[in-house]
């Protein structure tokens, strides 16, 4: 009996394996890409991190007046019904979790869109905002 060839059994051994799909940010480098899959592998779920970066860019691009408003109905559940506030958490975490580099890359796409909805009338009630002012926007 002819044996099977290495690259063979490498085939039938990944039909099986679990494919998870991470975050592939396309405005990233690759050594940042690599730290974010590995911060989803070891403390978050796959694909949060793109996730909450494209929600929090749909946010941005809303028109002035019409932010959503702090008493939608929800069932206040975040795998579910995320509120605006637990995406841009989940970003900082990202951004103190991640090394220096991989961390300015990343904030280097959120604070744009930061200073975006901040630019709306009724983003945040006080005059300056307040450290973590996602909190209260939302």
């Amino acid at each position: 009996m002819p044996r099977r060839r290495p690259s063979r059994l490498r085939a039938d051994n990944r039909r099986f394996a679990a494919h998870h799909r991470y975050s592939k940010i396309g405005r990233l480098s690759g050594s940042a890409q690599a730290q974010i899959v590995r911060l989803e592998r070891t403390r978050l779920r796959p694909d949060v991190i793109e996730q909450a970066l494209a929600s929090w860019t749909a946010l941005a691009r809303t028109p002035k007046g019409r932010l959503p408003s702090p008493f939608a109905d929800n069932c206040g559940v975040p795998e579910c019904c995320p509120q605006p506030a637990d995406e841009r958490e989940l970003l900082e975490l990202a951004i103190h979790a991640l090394p220096r580099k991989s961390s300015r890359e990343l904030r280097a796409l959120v604070t744009p869109l930061d200073l975006r909805i901040l630019e709306h009338p009724d983003a945040v009630p006080y005059s300056d905002p307040p450290p973590r002012w996602w909190h209260c926007a939302f």
